[in-house]
């Protein structure tokens, strides 16, 4: 079944254009709230209120996004806390000061979120910071000992256990999103996003794989429908 499976393509002098400096602000924000509609409607905030229950089991929470973006994911984790009365303290980080800026915009009715500029390859955190580390639709932006970097340091901040989110690269995602930018999206950052993302995105075994090389052990990889995987791990 690997066989039907293209290789990773990953240019790290090419990064996906959300991830470059000088977009223009309308664009990056359409962007975002594109992405976030997708996280809403296509699993991504699912995902994650559905491996919250076995991670919470101490108030107040502690909570670290990596890669947060426009922060739809912390709201996402805030709405499910506020509605079960879980005391939570989220952290959301994000390389891109332009997306931060919209991230800071979007949880300005958040107290319990607070934002922070950081580079997941040298987070500043110390070991064993966080309740619980999330990081979504993210780690396909690195190559791959990145990757094994960036899990081993999620590992070694989170005190319970982390959630991570990512794409899995399929065939059928990479054709869809290769016609859906010939076609219907319109945006230029999510015409050139799209593709590359699903091409650049880790399959299962990849991401079990890096995980072990990481030192990750107690954790499991899942698939989830469209074209999403998770690794929830414990300490």
């Amino acid at each position: 079944m690997n066989l039907l499976i293209p290789p990773r393509r990953f240019d790290p002098a090419v990064p996906e254009m959300m991830d470059r400096r000088g977009n223009d602000p309308a664009l990056l924000r359409a962007d975002l709230r594109v992405l976030e509609a997708i996280n809403r409607h296509l699993g991504g905030h699912r995902i994650v209120r559905r491996y919250l229950p076995e991670l919470v089991n101490r108030q107040p929470v502690s909570v670290l996004d990596l890669g947060t973006g426009a922060a739809d994911v912390p709201r996402a984790v805030a709405r499910w806390a506020r509605a079960r009365n879980v005391k939570m303290e989220i952290t959301a980080v994000d390389a891109n000061p332009e997306i931060l800026q919209v991230a800071r915009e979007n949880t300005a009715g958040w107290p319990e979120i607070r934002v922070e500029e950081a580079d997941l390859r040298a987070l500043p955190f110390r070991p064993a910071s966080f309740d619980i580390v999330l990081c979504a639709l993210t780690l396909h932006h690195f190559g791959e000992a990145d990757a094994v970097a960036i899990l081993r340091r999620i590992h070694d901040i989170a005190r319970g256990g982390y959630i991570i989110n990512d794409l899995r690269r399929n065939p059928v995602a990479i054709r869809l999103s290769k016609l859906m930018a010939r076609t219907i999206i319109t945006n230029p950052i999510a015409r050139f996003d799209a593709p590359a993302s699903c091409e650049r995105a880790f399959t299962i075994g990849e991401l079990t794989a890096m995980a072990t090389r990481a030192g990750l052990t107690d954790f499991r990889v899942r698939r989830h429908r469209f074209f999403r995987m998770v690794l929830l791990g414990r300490k």
